[in-house]
């Protein structure tokens, strides 16, 4: 993956792109090996992007007492 920006819908579009791929086992190992690492720089990706997004929700749901939204 590189470094540029990716939205979340577009990685998890691709990881299932990937999935697909893997799963057919019509790929070679070495396709089949940098396939998977894509995979898991996406799957990071989205983790981050995810954990972004959750403490955007927590910094926006405050209240004023200093209460957070927290799991």
């Amino acid at each position: 993956m590189s470094n540029e920006k990716i939205s979340f819908e577009a990685a998890l579009k691709r990881l299932e792109e990937i999935a697909d791929l893997l799963e057919s086992s019509t790929t070679s190992l070495d396709e089949s090996m940098t396939l998977f690492e894509e995979g898991v720089a996406l799957s990071k990706e989205c983790t981050r992007l995810l954990n972004t997004a959750k403490q955007k929700i927590a910094t926006l749901t405050e209240v004023e007492s200093g209460e957070r939204f927290d799991d």
